[in-house]
């Protein structure tokens, strides 16, 4: 019962959000721990949690034969630098913590309108991999999901489709369908620029010519890609169709 009554979940309905039909899942920020994210491989490994590291060699499955029986097993973690998302899927049911260093988004959905909360086994996962703290009082707000390409906030340049990605409460599901190119929690994506990136974004560059630069960047990092100064759009590759197809 102690452990149980650890987390406090408060559910706030945004203003404006319908719970019938529109499809809706449960989103909260958090902040991380200090010194969370160190170590978080190890961890997983004491769990016996399947893990998926992005490095120098690409992204490296342990624990599993390939991504797929990754996937399929049902608990997850996914590691980039700093960036990470854990994941556990029972069912049509999905919970992701997903984020960096400093903060996370907790998300819960079941990919329709039905509103469920994060199950306790998944708020145990998270404490202990250290990434919750015990006693934490979480408020998940009810969020509904576009049936169309959310509109882009002014001055982000950002293509629309790239920005529905960024909210999208399945990162691996909506890169899919939006077809596009997904490594990890990277994916690929052109950024139109008149100069040089920061040099913080530079690891992320595949190539660079005419102004024209290709890059394999993780998913929460767009939004920080699309605000660099030297960058105009930031849009998926161009696929090239046989004529006549």
């Amino acid at each position: 019962m102690v452990e149980r009554m650890a987390v406090v979940l408060a559910f706030v309905l945004w203003a404006g959000t319908a719970l019938a039909e529109t499809p809706t899942y449960l989103l909260g920020e958090i902040a991380m721990p200090a010194g969370a994210v160190d170590g978080l491989a190890a961890r997983a490994e004491d769990l016996g949690i399947p893990t998926a590291s992005f490095g120098a060699d690409g992204l490296v499955v342990r624990g599993a034969a390939d991504e797929g029986e990754l996937l399929a097993g049902g608990v997850y973690l996914y590691l980039d630098g700093d960036h990470f998302l854990v994941g556990m899927e029972v069912g049509i049911e999905m919970a992701f913590l997903r984020g960096g260093r400093d903060r996370a988004e907790l998300i819960v959905w079941a990919g329709g309108d039905v509103v469920i909360p994060p199950r306790e086994e998944f708020l145990t996962l998270l404490r202990e991999l250290g990434l919750l703290e015990t006693g934490r009082s979480l408020t998940l707000a009810v969020v509904e999901l576009p049936l169309k390409l959310p509109r882009v906030p002014e001055g982000m340049r950002l293509d629309p489709t790239l920005w529905a990605l960024v909210g999208h409460p399945d990162w691996f599901g909506a890169a899919r369908d939006y077809g596009l190119e997904q490594i990890g929690l990277r994916v690929r994506v052109v950024a139109e620029a008149s100069g040089a990136l920061a040099e913080d974004l530079e690891p992320y560059v595949l190539s660079s010519a005419a102004g024209l630069t290709d890059l394999l960047i993780p998913i929460g990092l767009l939004p920080a890609l699309a605000a660099d100064p030297a960058v105009q759009m930031v849009r998926p590759p161009y696929v090239p169709h046989p004529a006549g197809g």
